[in-house]
C-alpha cells in the first residue's frame, strides 16, 4: 500500500477556538492510494475496495488544534490528466493556532464484517506526511489561492470540494 499526497496544503488562516470564522486549509489536501501486487503492478480492483479509510492528524503535536472532517472514504475519480485513481480528499480541515504544521495521513484497512463479531476493526497499512505549510493569523493571512486543476477536475465529477475561480489578495 502506497499513499502519496498529490495535492499539498500550502496555507491556512487560523480559526481560533470557535466555529464562527472557520476557514479551510488551502488547497484542500488530497491523498492517492496505490495498491501494488507482488510484482509491483497496480492492483486497481483492490484500490476500489470500500474497506479503506484515511484519518488525518497533525504530525508533531499532541494538542487538539485541528477541527473539521478528519476522516475520508475513498473516491475513485479521474485526476486533472484523466488518469483514474483512488483518492481521499479533505476539503473541511481547519487549524486553530498559527504556526508551521505538517499533516499525517494514516490509511486504515477495515476488516470485512463477517456477521459474527459486533465490533468492526482494522489495521494501519500506510502513512504519509504532507509538506510543511503555514497557518497565519487573520491579519497576516495572504488570502486563498485559486482552485487547482485537480480540485476543479474532482468538482466536475461530483465531489463536494470548494472551487474558487478568482483570487482575492489582501
Amino acid at each position: 500500500y502506497v499513499l502519496t499526497v498529490v495535492q499539498q496544503p500550502q496555507r491556512a488562516r487560523m480559526c481560533g477556538f470557535g466555529e464562527k470564522d472557520r476557514r479551510p486549509v488551502d488547497p484542500p489536501p488530497v491523498v492517492q492510494l496505490s495498491v501494488l501486487d507482488e510484482r509491483n503492478n497496480r492492483d486497481e480492483q483492490m484500490e476500489r475496495s470500500p474497506f479503506f479509510i484515511v484519518h488525518v492528524t497533525l504530525s508533531a503535536t499532541t494538542t487538539r488544534v485541528m477541527m473539521g472532517t478528519l476522516v475520508s472514504s475513498p473516491s475513485v475519480l479521474k485526476d486533472d490528466r484523466g488518469a483514474t485513481g483512488c483518492f481521499f480528499c479533505f476539503p473541511d480541515l481547519s487549524i486553530r493556532c498559527e504556526g508551521s504544521y505538517r499533516l499525517r495521513f494514516t490509511l486504515v484497512r477495515l476488516n470485512e464484517y463477517d456477521g459474527e463479531e459486533p465490533e468492526c476493526n482494522g489495521r494501519v497499512v500506510a502513512e504519509v506526511d504532507s509538506d510543511p505549510f503555514t497557518v497565519y493569523s487573520a491579519k497576516r493571512f495572504p488570502g486563498m489561492t485559486e482552485s487547482t486543476d485537480l480540485s476543479k477536475a474532482f468538482a466536475r465529477q461530483g465531489l463536494k470540494i470548494p472551487i474558487r475561480n478568482d483570487v482575492r489578495k489582501r
